[in-house]
């Protein structure tokens, strides 16, 4: 029987490999072959043991039992205190100091190659610092650049530095200094959109007075351009809002690391342009958009919808640590390490959409619990398809958002397959028993074909609608349509199953839990002179990360010494939201562990509450735990939320060589 399993294995394993696929759909279809193997052979070693009355089902497995129709958890009014303190304390640290609602918004934007102007400060200073605050562009200008002359001694312009437009509202410097009363802006290229400058005195940090500004075909000195049709009074948008330059270019008033992608997209929405970034579905820039339409086109518009959702996340986590374990102790656990995760922290607070994922991702899990712990056929039909609905319907809402939704759709359905077989496998002993229950009248019909029927509309029309549906406002931009979705389908595809590309800051799969290369997101250059650094590192909490693998694997062996079937979900959330990453061959980076992060607190928590149950010394343990990580995460806390400190404190803080820091 082994070697006819060794070879079985060995042949499937050879077949997937001759296919021509993605490493990650190889993945995923040789795993839930091998998974629905495993289940088939223990479905099978069940049925066959009842029928030849070697394996016993108590009675109360197959019989009517109230303990079935209540809910698995009852929230009472301690856990909605605790829920709302551990809420509004999070959303207070998360909110601080999220981003500015102050930034230049009046721009202006060449329209054509050379369509620069001048800029006349009225005496000759020596100029440290030149300054651009990128502005939003309808259309998708790439590799504009702007040249910066100065005035010479000879009456001629000088080049000085380039500087490219390639972002979305940030600051682009340069550091070139140079003497002279006049500064000329040249772009190769029209579009590239700017909403403010600003020039520095060497020893200045405040910006320097401007006499004038003109287009620069007016400058006798230059040829003239051709099809200018910019007026002088546009360029003084340029000079506006200077009390709103940034000489330190912080994360208040800059977009930092991706989200360069996704509130330039959000706005694309705003305006039915087709949208910049395209590698992903849209629902999660349209979280973005909602944050931007109330609170404006600023850091804190584009952020705080994110935000939001990551304090969203210490209920969520708090109730599904209740209903796991049912104490209100490790259900308060369960959303502590959640709270005081880095990255859970950062990742919520940066406008990207890996936020949304996550959330729904936790979300999907949370509702399929229900339908694997409480037997269908006790619960009845209508309760048992009421997660299995929420599910597929939250199924659709993280796919829309973005693909890795569907990592977890393999964990779902296994989740499913394991239920459906233990009901047979219940089925099977009640009709060997005879005993006598209307539970499993019309059994084959209800719970199979009619459930059966119902998964497909949950988890496939439901889904395919939503996600559809996400793609109406590209679909309606003017001469798009219904063939604009599926071009944008095969674009992802490509895109993701060709990104070979290396990254100064992607990492192999393997060193996400230890956090050997985490990346940092922001640094401000301007501060390092003072002996200060305002940074962003996108990384985990070392007492929660480092202990997850080993949690992960010690909790799968007690899970199944302990028959602990409750702890399949959770773990099969974690394995199913990381096992891909070890096959896909695109590169990665260590923010694609922060799904897998929640199922992990959810198994350590599992593991503290076996050994919180061995006495008074073990409880102490586990509270100095637990301390000891808040404490962490309050050390941290500088360089996780891009507050201005001292240099050698960030320093202090690079425990490895592969933790350095920006500037």
């Amino acid at each position: 029987m082994k070697d006819f399993f060794i070879k079985l294995f060995k042949n499937i394993s050879g077949y997937l490999s001759k296919i021509e696929m993605p490493g990650f759909a190889t993945m995923m279809l040789g795993v839930t072959c091998i998974s629905l193997l495993v289940i088939g052979i223990w479905g099978f070693v069940r049925i066959r043991g009842i029928k030849n009355g070697s394996l016993f089902i108590p009675e109360s497995e197959l019989l009517d039992n109230d303990e079935e129709v209540k809910p698995l958890f009852k929230a009472g009014k301690k856990d909605f205190l605790i829920m709302l303190v551990m809420t509004v304390f999070y959303a207070i640290v998360a909110i601080y100091n999220l981003g500015g609602l102050n930034v230049p918004e009046t721009g202006w934007a060449p329209s054509a190659k050379n369509d620069g102007f001048i800029v006349e400060l009225g005496k000759k200073v020596e100029v440290s610092k030149v300054m651009i605050y990128q502005g939003y562009n309808k259309e998708q200008y790439d590799n504009v650049k702007y040249n910066i002359m100065y005035l010479s001694d000879y009456d001629t312009y000088w080049s000085s530095e380039e500087i490219d437009k390639s972002g979305f509202y940030s600051w682009k410097v340069s550091t070139k200094t140079f003497k002279t009363s006049k500064i000329k802006f040249v772009p190769n290229g029209p579009g590239a959109a700017i909403n403010e400058i600003a020039i520095f005195e060497k020893g200045s940090v405040e910006p320097l007075p401007i006499k004038s500004i003109m287009p620069s075909e007016l400058d006798m000195d230059y040829v003239k351009i051709e099809n200018a049709d910019h007026s002088p009074n546009e360029l003084s948008n340029l000079i506006d809002e200077q009390e709103k330059v940034d000489f330190y270019t912080l994360s208040d008033t800059n977009t930092y690391f991706d989200e360069v992608f996704y509130p330039r997209t959000a706005l694309d929405f705003i305006y039915s342009h087709i949208p910049f970034e395209r590698t992903h579905p849209p629902l999660g820039k349209y979280f973005v958009m909602l944050g931007m339409l109330a609170f404006g086109v600023n850091p804190f518009g584009w952020r705080i919808t994110g935000t939001l959702f990551g304090v969203a996340m210490i209920p969520l986590m708090y109730l599904f640590g209740l209903k796991v374990f049912k104490k209100r102790f490790f259900a308060f656990c369960t959303a502590f390490l959640m709270m005081f995760d880095f990255m859970h922290f950062v990742q919520t607070r940066i406008s990207t959409i890996d936020v949304y994922v996550t959330f729904f991702v936790i979300l999907m899990y949370y509702y399929i619990y229900d339908y694997f712990i409480k037997k269908p056929y006790k619960a009845g039909l209508k309760k048992s398809l009421l997660p299995l609905f929420l599910c597929g319907l939250v199924l659709g809402v993280g796919t829309a958002t973005k693909w890795i939704a569907m990592y977890g759709a393999v964990g779902l359905f296994l989740i499913f397959v394991i239920t459906k077989t233990d009901e047979l496998v219940c089925y099977t002993a009640y009709r060997k028993y005879g005993l006598s229950s209307s539970l499993f009248d019309k059994f084959w019909k209800k719970y199979y074909i009619l459930t059966a029927l119902a998964c497909i509309l949950f988890f496939i029309i439901i889904p395919g609608v939503i996600y559809f549906a996400s793609y109406t406002s590209i679909m309606m931009v003017p001469g798009k349509g219904i063939k604009e979705f599926f071009h944008n389908q095969t674009y992802m595809y490509n895109f993701h199953n060709e990104l070979s590309i290396k990254h100064s800051y992607s990492s192999p799969w393997w060193s996400w839990p230890i956090m050997a290369k985490p990346i940092w997101f922001y640094g401000s250059k301007a501060l390092a002179a003072e002996g200060l650094t305002s940074s962003i590192i996108c990384m985990g909490n070392p007492l929660i990360w480092w202990f997850s693998i080993p949690a992960l694997i010690t909790g799968i062996v007690f899970a199944i010494k302990r028959k602990d079937k409750y702890m399949v979900v959770p773990i099969l959330g974690a394995l199913f939201q990381y096992i891909p990453w070890m096959v896909v061959r695109r590169m990665a980076f260590i923010y694609h562990y922060f799904s897998v992060v929640p199922f992990l607190i959810i198994v350590m928590v599992y593991l503290m509450k076996i050994f919180y149950e061995l006495g008074n010394t073990a409880k102490k343990i586990v509270y100095i735990y637990l301390i000891l990580t808040a404490l962490l995460f309050v050390m941290f806390y500088p360089i996780l939320s891009g507050a201005i400190v001292p240099r050698w404190y960030a320093s202090f803080l690079q425990w490895f060589p592969g933790w350095s820091f920006r500037y």
